[in-house]
């Protein structure tokens, strides 16, 4: 018995080394209150890889088959991709890759690298980048801030930039603040063609006489005696005015034919914030720092510079904050604990009635904590929303351990204190042992086996609640049991319930195994009853502070009409702002993309869904726009149908015709396929013959007109007070208001004549794909909507039944995704784990018990537990999510802990089979007391949040499915397991009893028969 309490002798005869080692834990732990870094999320690497190759002018198509499906090629035998999708359009050419998240994604990325090296020759030799993007959670903004003013803001970018966004950059923890919206002036030559063309100057070669004239270079060292000179011959322009004065040809200045002075940027987008201009502002931290002290120094620059006079009348508003969110989180969490914590003190109060006894016990729950925020420090790991959500569900657990040991030993006779102190510690260290290692070992599983993003995320879950679950566990053994022994009033005893009224219900279920046994299978039967009324669905059913518009915008427009649209709808929802409980609205628009999000007052006095449909109905008419609400969680959430073939042009149409129908199916809203076929395009077509005579070839004649309508850069002017300054060749912007105006853009002269673009090439409008899309190097194309309060289960029986009433083309398919896929990739996987989880807690109480039958008993409790949960899920009305199925996991580690003290208990008093039935009843009734005690400390401890709808990050999924899960699972399961576990337990003993006999009788037998064999 010495051996066993072993720690438990070395802390009661060594008080102050152990007193010391806790005290010395809990400073650590504050300390590392200070020093932890504090996440939104932690820092994960997502395991996804994108290549983007930026190829301006050439269509989709050729996009795609010059670039694009070069690259898939060469990327398609890499090990590990799970998914890959690809995208070519006229701007660029991008292929995403996502890989398991086991692999190294440091070394993929250079496998990447080495794949697109491979190839690069095969691509256009116009190409000029190939640029590969990793993503990880650290890339994320930790504030956007928006600008606005009754004044535009698009040419504040030196305010912007002195007096805000380089203060924001000196501050400690900042690593990148980005502003966008607004952009420096820029140095711009507008060519006038009458003139160039009057003097004889090819656009083309002027160019390239300007650039040559921008340089500087190293010419090597010039040695005279004993000294050494560099030197440095240097062509730069010295001034706007030298530029000017820049002869170009003989006779000829560039003032002469051009215009060059500052100028500001065309503008390209826009943004509107309660309909005033808007500014974008983005700040980025280091890696490690705090992200609440980042956010708070940042927005303390914020406050300073909004009562700067220079900013008067401009709003700094904070549109995302991610302090904000983690400090929600936190707060919330804490207060849902804190009044979890204190129900449960009072309960042990309630039962205990004595406040010393309560206080010891209540100690190991805050240095439980201390302790396990100490090992998170020294392991390296951080304090972010999904390691507060273990310790919070923790918290109801850590009280278990002290309860048991407590109980066990004020049960002791008091006359010797250090032996009542050890004996009641070593009465229930093994199933202590066991209970703390059953609750931990269902995590090993997410831990170790197959990584998926909601494993992965579970890990720093499952890393909180094991470390404080053996910090909980060394405590029990060393801290509280020396806090009894000194300060345990003496003579002081636990009140052992008598609990006749149970003990008569448990002798019954003894006395009549057969009709027990029954009750038990029709209990587990009776489960089929609330799977079949559960529903599955999506946990991101979206944030209720904020709704996007999205407004699948038809074609190309300038920036005025599509403002317009923008104005049309802000007016709208102005008209409506109280009846939308809307407290702000923020736009962007540019010339293919417009977008509104609703920021709404919290809390919502409506369900969202409800909302969005008022808001729906009312959604202003454009000729060129369908504005719906915008899908919520990405690919992976939602309703996602792939259609896959040979032609985008063929999918287009298809999805054209699928779009309504699904639209027509309950519970879906906002479905539209992800490309429009409504693009056009202007076609340039060059007469080579006539190009020929004006000494032109079709290249230099596409080269003017991309100068005259795009622009072109030089070599930046490095001599301005304020720094770099961009120079920019281009015409005046006049020639791009008209087609008709482009037609009469000149090209040359000919016999005195000046030829211009309509006499040497046709302008035809045709139809333009946007973009050519690929999924697992198909031409695919989404279909999606929202889900609104459907069953995910039947939704997707719903979709499939209409899909197979579509004949598709041969060689065109459909498949699912989004939140189909999500759900069954992650319920698999979560019910593997869980079947390992329940293997892995009959292996370790096999181990400790020395017995392969007496731990079914105790697995039992599992089985019940999982009835309570759906019991309790359709009473409540509670859809079954993947929040619930973590709920489950954790429940299952809990149930047990119960079963192995009271099996713990039988074993330890060795009864006769005649005596097991007396014996099972008194240790039965023994335990009933702290059985009551714990599961009402962790019930409480989650009730409030079961009660309050606290989410993930502020946002996120709710807790709400994981308490309600665990609470109704650890209920139903301990009224059963009262009875249930005795009752197997008596059964199993019987069981083996009677396999013993009749092994026994056998070997007899053929000992009699047989004398000579063994």
């Amino acid at each position: 018995m010495a051996n066993r309490n072993n720690l438990t002798r070395l802390a009661l005869q060594r008080p102050v080394t152990v007193t010391m080692a806790f005290i010395a834990m809990l400073l650590l732990g504050l300390v590392a209150t200070r020093l932890l870094p504090l996440e939104m999320w932690p820092g994960l690497e997502i395991p996804q890889i994108t290549v983007q190759v930026p190829y301006q002018g050439g269509s989709p198509e050729e996009v795609e088959r010059e670039i694009t499906s070069v690259l898939e090629e060469s990327l398609a035998t890499l090990s590990g991709v799970k998914r890959m999708r690809s995208g070519s359009s006229q701007s660029e050419s991008w292929i995403r890759m996502d890989f398991n998240w086991d692999e190294s994604i440091a070394s993929k990325v250079v496998e990447v690298r080495e794949r697109v090296d491979s190839v690069r020759h095969l691509l256009p030799q116009d190409v000029e980048r190939v640029m590969l993007w990793q993503f990880s959670t650290a890339d994320m903004p930790i504030l956007t801030l928006r600008l606005s003013s009754r004044r535009d803001l698009s040419g504040a970018w030196d305010l912007l930039d002195k007096q805000l966004k380089r203060p924001l950059e000196r501050l400690s923890g900042v690593s990148k603040v980005t502003l966008y919206g607004v952009q420096p002036q820029e140095i711009q030559i507008r060519l006038d063609p009458d003139r160039m063309i009057a003097r004889g100057i090819d656009a083309n070669w002027l160019s390239q006489q300007l650039q040559a004239q921008n340089f500087v270079i190293s010419a090597g060292d010039l040695r005279t005696g004993s000294a050494l000179w560099q030197i440095s011959p240097k062509g730069e322009y010295q001034s706007v005015e030298a530029m000017r004065e820049l002869v170009v040809r003989h006779g000829v200045k560039l003032g002469e034919i051009a215009d060059v002075q500052y100028r500001r940027p065309e503008m390209i987008d826009g943004r509107h914030l309660d309909r005033d201009y808007a500014v974008g502002l983005d700040v980025f931290k280091e890696s490690g720092a705090n992200l609440v002290e980042v956010a708070d120094r940042v927005l303390a620059v914020v406050e300073t510079v909004r009562a700067h006079p220079q900013f008067e009348g401009i709003e700094l508003f904070v549109m995302d904050d991610q302090a904000a969110g983690v400090k929600s989180s936190l707060k919330n969490l804490a207060s849902a604990g804190l009044i979890g914590a204190g129900l449960s003190f009072l309960v042990l109060f309630l039962f205990l009635r004595n406040p010393l006894t309560t206080l010891i016990i209540v100690v190991s729950v805050p240095l439980s904590v201390a302790i396990t925020l100490g090992a998170m420090y020294l392991m390296g790991y951080t304090l972010n929303i999904l390691s507060m959500m273990g310790l919070l569900l923790a918290v109801g657990m850590l009280i278990d351990n002290a309860v048991v040991v407590s109980e066990s030993v004020l049960q002791q006779d008091p006359k010797d204190r250090f032996n009542a102190v050890t004996n009641g510690v070593d009465k229930v260290a093994l199933a202590v042992m066991a209970g703390t290692l059953t609750t931990a070992i269902v995590f090993l599983p997410n831990i170790f086996g197959v990584k998926v993003q909601l494993t992965v995320f579970l890990e720093h879950v499952a890393i909180s609640i094991c470390l404080s679950l053996l910090a909980s566990l060394l405590i029990s053994r060393t801290l509280l049991p020396l806090l009894l022994y000194r300060f345990a009033h003496l003579g002081q005893k636990a009140k052992v319930a008598r609990a006749p009224r149970y003990r008569k219900a448990l002798s019954w279920t003894l006395d009549h195994p057969k009709t027990s046994g029954l009750i038990a299978i029709l209990l587990l039967a009776s489960t089929a009853l609330p799977v079949s009324q559960v529903t599955a669905t999506d946990d991101d059913e979206g944030n209720d502070e904020r709704l996007f518009i999205n407004y699948n915008l038809e074609g190309r427009h300038s920036l005025q009409v599509t403002e317009g649209m923008i104005n049309q709808m802000e007016e709208y929802l102005y008209a409506n702002q109280e009846a939308f409980h809307i407290d702000s609205v923020y736009s962007y628009f540019s010339n293919d993309n417009l977008q509104t999000t609703l920021l709404l007052k919290t809390p919502l006095p409506e369900p969202r869904a409800d909302l969005m449909e008022r808001v729906r109905e009312g959604f202003p008419k454009f000729a060129y726009a369908r504005p719906e609400f915008g899908w919520q969680g990405g690919d992976d959430r939602g309703m996602r149908v792939y259609l896959r073939g040979r032609s985008t042009t063929t999918l287009i149409e298809l999805a054209s015709q699928i779009t309504p129908m699904l639209s027509r199916i309950e519970g879906l809203s906002d479905v539209r396929s992800e490309l429009d076929g409504g693009q056009r395009e202007l076609l340039v077509q060059f007469d080579r013959d006539k190009l020929a005579r004006l000494d032109m070839s079709v290249k230099d004649a596409a080269q003017v007109l991309a100068t005259a309508l795009r622009g072109q850069t030089l070599r930046s002017f490095r001599h301005d007070p304020n720094g770099e300054v961009q120079i920019r060749l281009q015409w005046d912007p006049l020639w791009r208001q008209s087609a008709d105006r482009l037609q009469a853009l000149p090209l040359g002269q000919l016999d005195g004549k000046v030829i211009t673009l309509g006499q040497v090439a046709q302008l035809r409008e045709q139809p333009r794909l946007e973009e050519i899309r690929h999924e697992g190097r198909q031409t695919a194309l989404a279909i999606g909507g929202n889900v609104d309060d459907r069953d995910l289960n039947e939704l997707r029986k719903e979709i499939t039944a209409l899909m197979d009433t579509i004949a598709l083309p041969e060689g065109y398919s459909y498949s699912f995704g989004g939140s189909f896929q999500y759900q069954d990739e992650s319920q698999a996987l979560m019910v593997t784990n869980m079947l390992l989880a329940v293997a892995m807690i009959y292996i370790v109480m096999a181990a400790l018990f020395e017995s392969l039958l007496l731990p079914t008993a105790v697995i039992s409790a599992i089985l019940f537990s999982i009835t309570g949960v759906f019991w309790t899920f359709m009473l409540t009305g509670t859809p079954m999510s993947i929040m619930g199925m973590i709920g489950i996991l954790v429940l299952m580690g809990v149930v047990v802990n119960n079963g192995i003290v009271l099996v713990d208990q039988i074993n330890q008093r060795q009864p006769s089979l005649e005596q097991m039935k007396d014996a099972i009843v008194e240790a039965a009734s023994t335990r009933l007391r702290p059985v009551l005690m714990t599961v009402s400390t962790t019930i409480l401890g989650l009730l409030p949040l079961a009660l309050n709808d606290t989410r993930l990050a502020g946002g996120g999924p709710s807790y709400t499915p994981m308490a309600i899960a665990i609470i109704g699972g650890l209920a139903f399961s301990t009224l059963t397991s009262l009875f249930l576990v005795p009752y197997l337990y008596l059964m199993l003993c019987r069981l083996r009893h009677r396999v013993a006999t009749g092994v026994g009788n056998v070997l007899a037998w053929r000992q009699r028969a047989l004398p000579g064999w063994l």
